[in-house]
């Protein structure tokens, strides 16, 4: 995209950076920059629901295991003792 173009519509670039793209800013045919996420960027919420629903359904084991690794594991202390 050149200069021009992300200066003429900044905020559906950024817009557009949000959804995860990531943009290269040309100024005469030359790349100057890139515009992209953040580092360690957080998902929407839709998106975290579409990759649980994406996800394959625990084992028929699972809650075994996490029941025993509870029962393995000792009560924290109260750290409020009346």
């Amino acid at each position: 995209m050149t200069a021009t173009d992300a200066a003429r519509s900044f905020s559906d670039v950024l817009n557009r950076v949000a959804d995860g793209e990531e943009i290269e800013i040309t100024r005469s045919g030359a790349s100057v920059a890139v515009i992209s996420p953040p580092r360690g960027r957080l998902i929407s919420a839709a998106r975290f629901r579409e990759l649980i629903a994406a996800a394959p359904a625990p084992d028929t084991g699972f809650i075994d295991d996490v029941e025993a690794i509870r029962e393995s594991v000792a009560a924290p202390e109260d750290p409020w003792p009346s």
